[in-house]
């Protein structure tokens, strides 16, 4: 009884900690807002969807979370240089395509080293989110650059490993590349879109290292889909008597 007791509490103290970290006034994520608040708003979406997702696939909601808030964090060392930080001016517009994907993809390890040495995050959630983009391709650099090595734009971190990882990456691209799409006008059909990034995750052998039960990956696609089409439906247009 003793040890169970035992077991319960610790328990109970490693879900305060990891609800803490969640909570807005922790001094990590007010940083972050203050310094880098397109991204933050962007972990705020993905953080929203990734909920639904864990409720569905029965996984830890605050531990899902937790990925998601803090996954691009590092993008507070130079946030200027990610488009959800950006205005008008784009700070990649001159420079040199190999320099912009080694401040990119910098981006993980910044968000690694920030993690580690604020000491409250657990191993394995760190180690989840050094894998989110896997070994991607940036391939706005790529096609900038012309006739270079597709291996040279890629990400070099570890592709995902378990079904969190990929969670945490489908989610991430698919949520990103909508909400560019719909800012430009060119978002046609969420569905079709959802289903593009994952079969090109897939084609590109991101996901080869995850094992999934049968139906989860249809089972992230659909919340997906659902939530996606949520944020970016499309307003109905009131004629001015309407209006009054």
């Amino acid at each position: 009884m003793g040890d169970e007791n035992q077991n319960i509490k610790e328990n109970q103290e490693e879900k305060n900690k990891l609800d803490h970290l969640l909570d807005s006034t922790y001094p990590l994520l007010q940083k972050f807002r203050r310094a880098c608040p397109g991204t933050y708003k962007h972990c705020q979406t993905l953080a929203s969807i990734i909920e639904a997702v864990a409720m569905e696939l029965d996984l830890d909601i605050a531990e899902m979370k937790i990925r998601a808030m803090y996954h691009d964090i590092g993008k507070m060392i130079n946030p200027e240089y990610f488009s959800e930080n950006q205005g008008d001016n784009n700070a990649h517009d001159n420079i040199d395509p190999n320099l912009s994907v080694n401040i990119i993809t910098r981006h993980i390890a910044d968000t690694v080293l920030i993690l580690i040495q604020d000491g409250n995050f657990p191993v394995d959630i760190i180690d989840s989110i050094s894998r989110h983009h896997g070994n991607n391709c940036l391939e706005v650099f790529f096609q900038k650059s012309e006739n270079e090595r597709r291996s040279k734009y890629r990400y070099h971190s570890a592709r995902p490993q378990n079904v969190k990882d990929a969670i945490l990456m489908i989610t991430d691209v698919a949520e990103a590349s909508t909400r560019s799409l719909s800012q430009g006008g060119k978002l046609d059909d969420v569905e079709k879109h959802v289903e593009k990034i994952i079969q090109k995750l897939l084609n590109d052998g991101q996901l080869n290292d995850v094992t999934m039960k049968l139906g989860d990956l249809g089972r992230i696609k659909t919340i997906l889909i659902s939530e996606l089409s949520g944020l970016h439906q499309k307003r109905v247009e009131y004629k001015d008597e309407d209006k009054e």
